[in-house]
């Protein structure tokens, strides 16, 4: 089955998320790392090319974009005398290489060029969906197993650290690249949270991840909080200390701020030898955190009715 069918079983509820199968699903347009397409043309995407996918991309479905508003999003008052043709070139070009895929560019002297799509040929969509998907198992039906196995999906989808990083010249394309970037890190915060709630023991497959996301975001409180439990769990306790000691001065020495109550509560639960539930009880709800606004993601409902529809 090619993973535009499945990821449509997927959505529809045909499969959970915990089918292996999920994991073949390749989007059309892919924007969780470097812009490309994931189709049969073998040519090459300028980055200009990639830079107007990602700006129709970003704009929606519903949302059409001249060429004039193209432009100037590319080269902003820098638009060379040439700007308008070199557009209709770059949307030849991405027509060419969407001809294999579900997705069509379409262009009305009214609206101007719009992407013809589904929510499942997007990464970045699908994505969002797995993170709503995990919400919902998690906070109405209290299903943790396949909670992670959407986080996990969605999470999997990530080619890269960031989001569309050769095209965040283009101001449109910052500010989505770091909305996204933050889902991330919610997402990772609560998958985390998540599988400490669900595993009592096992924790040490966790570190290495949390130890890298620490390093790379090292004010991430949550991430710091998981990763003293896993620590703490895995035996590890004076290691569960120190990461304590070491964010508390690179707060006060960057931000001259202590770290928020809950990191000192989990120390002082670590040295008063409390069991890993006492610990995982000062979390915060998984819930809370990893939060994707109906507006800015359609949720799973949305998926299937725009796929039957």
């Amino acid at each position: 089955m090619d993973g535009t069918r499945l990821a449509r079983r997927v959505i529809q509820g045909e499969f959970a998320m915990s089918d292996p199968r999920w994991r073949n699903v390749q989007p059309a347009i892919q924007l969780l790392g470097n812009v490309q397409v994931n189709g049969s043309w073998r040519g090459q995407l300028t980055l200009s090319s990639r830079k107007v996918l990602a700006v129709l991309t970003s704009a929606g479905a519903e949302i059409g974009m001249n060429a004039y508003n193209i432009a100037d999003h590319l080269w902003g008052s820098t638009q060379p005398a040439s700007g308008l043709q070199m557009v209709r070139s770059y949307v030849m070009t991405l027509r060419m290489a969407l001809r294999s895929t579900p997705v069509q560019i379409v262009h009305n002297r009214a609206t101007g060029y719009r992407l013809i799509l589904s929510s499942n040929d997007v990464d970045a969509y699908l994505f969002e969906a797995c993170l709503r998907n995990a919400q919902k198992s998690f906070r109405s039906e209290k299903n943790s197993q396949e909670a992670i196995c959407s986080l996990e999906a969605g999470l999997g989808m990530w080619r890269s650290e960031t989001a569309m990083p050769e095209v965040q010249d283009v101001i449109l394309l910052k500010g989505e690249a770091q909305r996204l970037q933050e889902l991330r890190l919610q997402a990772e915060e609560t998958l985390a949270e998540v599988r400490l709630r669900a595993y009592p023991r096992g924790h040490h497959s966790l570190i290495p991840r949390l130890l890298h996301l620490v390093h790379l975001y090292p004010f991430r409180e949550r991430l710091i909080a998981s990763l003293m439990i896993a620590l703490y769990s895995s035996g590890r306790r004076v290691e569960a200390l120190l990461t304590y000691s070491d964010s508390r001065l690179r707060f006060i020495e960057y931000a001259g701020v202590e770290p928020e109550i809950t990191l000192r509560r989990i120390q002082v639960a670590i040295l008063n030898s409390l069991d890993h539930d006492s610990l995982v009880s000062l979390l915060p709800e998984p819930s809370s955190g990893c939060t994707v606004p109906p507006s800015q993601a359609p949720g799973l409902s949305e998926l299937g009715q725009s796929i039957r529809g």
